[in-house]
């Protein structure tokens, strides 16, 4: 495995990424709006996939990581 850094960026970026439309949806809602209401119901389904596999990826590559972080004496 090369340098996990550049790929743990792209992917936590596309995380908040994702995380802000839920926090979005969850805010709207407060006002009475539904936006993911509005989303056919296949967009929303994968867009919680989409979710989902970036936390598991990036869950991998922090694992990958954890051998580089070791303390120097």
């Amino acid at each position: 495995m090369g340098n996990p850094i550049p790929t743990l960026k792209v992917v936590l970026i596309l995380m908040i990424a994702v995380n802000a439309i839920w926090f979005i949806d969850r805010f709207l809602s407060l006002v009475g709006l539904d936006l993911l209401g509005l989303l056919p119901t296949v967009v929303w389904q994968f867009l919680s996939a989409f979710g989902s596999g970036l936390l598991i990826i990036f869950n991998v590559l922090l694992l990958g990581l954890l051998p580089k972080l070791q303390l120097k004496p």
